[in-house]
């Protein structure tokens, strides 16, 4: 299970924070591979990094590895690799975030 549905509600909401911190800096991510720009890519990417390492250490570590691999990709000016895993990256994060949002209001529903 989780440590993140074993945390307090205000901490939960701390979590999902950095979570939709994390989805807006995805976005930023991808614009500058649209416009081919790696510096812009390499600071979303980290800060990305810092987010996910605040919201929370499992989550980061299965992240870490794809964003590691986009910056490598953006780096050597593959732009279009880079935010193709970007993007699958985005929609299940979104996705993920979302399920934790219903379910989070249904358990609050029951009580």
């Amino acid at each position: 299970m989780s440590r993140v549905s074993e945390e307090s509600p205000a901490e939960l909401d701390r979590w999902l924070r950095r979570c939709d911190e994390v989805l807006a800096l995805f976005d930023c991510a991808l614009r500058g591979c649209s416009t081919q720009s790696h510096p812009v890519v390499q600071r979303s990417l980290t800060e990305s990094v810092r987010c996910l390492e605040l919201a929370s250490e499992d989550v980061a570590g299965r992240v870490l590895s794809l964003l590691e691999f986009c910056l490598a990709e953006s780096e050597q000016g593959r732009f279009e690799e880079a935010a193709e895993v970007l993007i699958e990256l985005k929609e299940s994060w979104a996705e993920a975030i979302g399920t934790i949002r219903r379910d989070r209001t249904r358990a609050a529903n029951l009580n």
